[in-house]
């Protein structure tokens, strides 16, 4: 009888303290979300302050091309009737007089094929860049010089526009960086409160 009292004693012991144990404080559900959250939100931090440091180095790097490019380059710009300048290359500098085709890139970066005809009348095709299929946009009958100066204009043009990509994705990313840098500040402040 001593021994089934002692075995009753021992299991009500043993059940006291696993009752204790499992009233002590065990997350909530929404502790444990909140905690999820946070952790995926570090997580997404450190993913934006690697991308950022990435779009850094890009556009760092596409500086510098867009500025060997551009010693290559004449700067031309009539300030009484144009608003936005053009490089040309060093052939094409100046009056445009002798030439029936010449290509130019915009300051902000587009490629125009412009062509003159007997009449000296001006007409030109903007290349869109993201295609990358500017030769088919070509006059027939250029030289081959020709063709290499359009080749030149084009990735100078490709520079300008992949600096301006670059750009835009660092921008994008510092605006991550600062979103999560400011929720992980809130918590923090609310968590302290």
């Amino acid at each position: 009888m001593k021994e089934s009292v002692y075995t009753v004693f021992a299991i009500l012991v043993i059940s006291c303290s696993l009752a204790i144990t499992s009233c002590q404080h065990q997350p909530s559900a929404l502790e444990r979300r909140k905690a999820e959250i946070k952790e995926r939100d570090s997580i997404e931090l450190s993913n934006a302050r690697e991308s950022l440091r990435v779009a850094d180095s890009i556009a760092t790097f596409k500086a510098f091309e867009v500025e060997d490019l551009k010693k290559l380059f004449v700067f031309e710009k009539q300030e009484k009737y144009q608003t936005m300048g053009y490089y040309v290359l060093p052939a094409y500098r100046g009056s445009k007089e002798r030439f029936s085709f010449f290509p130019e890139v915009e300051e902000g970066g587009k490629l125009l094929l412009v062509s003159i005809d007997k009449r000296r009348k001006y007409s030109f095709v903007e290349v869109d860049l993201s295609t990358g299929d500017y030769m088919k946009l070509l006059p027939e009958g250029l030289t081959e010089a020709q063709r290499r100066d359009v080749e030149q204009c084009h990735r100078f043009a490709q520079a300008i526009y992949d600096l301006a990509t670059a750009q835009k994705q660092q921008e994008k990313m510092r605006m991550k960086v600062r979103f999560y840098e400011e929720k992980s500040s809130r918590k923090h402040k609310s968590s302290s409160i």
